[in-house]
């Protein structure tokens, strides 16, 4: 019997929004790497005009994984058309990108700014949550969510959660 043994290739690069080395295999990529990624996909998404919307909808759609592909074409959908119809211009400044170890997700923090065609530029705070999984050395998405506010990390969440807990029980006591 013959034992053929074969190391993982890993490849080492250098992500165009950091400074620092990413690597990736075929099935994961070291935090660096995501970080670059996400900041590119909230990028994408968070800076569209009526003339750009499809070209964001192509760019993207490769890179969904299978089990949010239809949801999130279908959303795409209806805001490419919303997008056309009250002719917004959304644009995105970042302020800040997160990895979460615990959850492997992404968050990309900034400013969102929403101009329709005859309003003034509305300024929010956004955050972008994705993600981002490696097969065949290329990230998927397998996870996206905006909205509005600071980024809701398993952190932040569990602090949200036991403030509530404890806003329930000071009314029970009551």
């Amino acid at each position: 019997m013959v034992q053929v043994f074969s190391k993982e290739t890993i490849v080492t690069i250098q992500p165009f929004t950091l400074t620092e080395e990413a690597w990736v295999t075929k099935s994961n990529a070291s935090q660096s790497y995501k970080e670059a990624w996400g900041f590119a996909f909230a990028q994408l998404l968070g800076n569209v005009t009526p003339g750009t919307v499809d070209f964001v909808k192509e760019r993207i759609t490769p890179l969904l994984s299978p089990s949010i592909y239809q949801d999130v074409i279908d959303a795409i959908e209806i805001q490419a058309q919303q997008i056309k119809n009250d002719r917004v211009t959304m644009r995105f400044e970042p302020r800040f990108v997160e990895y979460e170890p615990k959850s492997d997700k992404v968050f990309v923090y900034g400013y969102s700014y929403v101009k329709g065609a005859s309003s003034n530029e509305e300024r929010s705070e956004r955050s972008y949550e994705f993600a981002i999984k490696i097969s065949n050395y290329a990230p998927v998405l397998d996870y996206i969510d905006t909205y509005v506010g600071k980024p809701r990390t398993k952190t932040v969440l569990e602090q949200l959660q036991r403030k509530e807990e404890n806003r329930r029980k000071h009314e029970e006591q009551r």
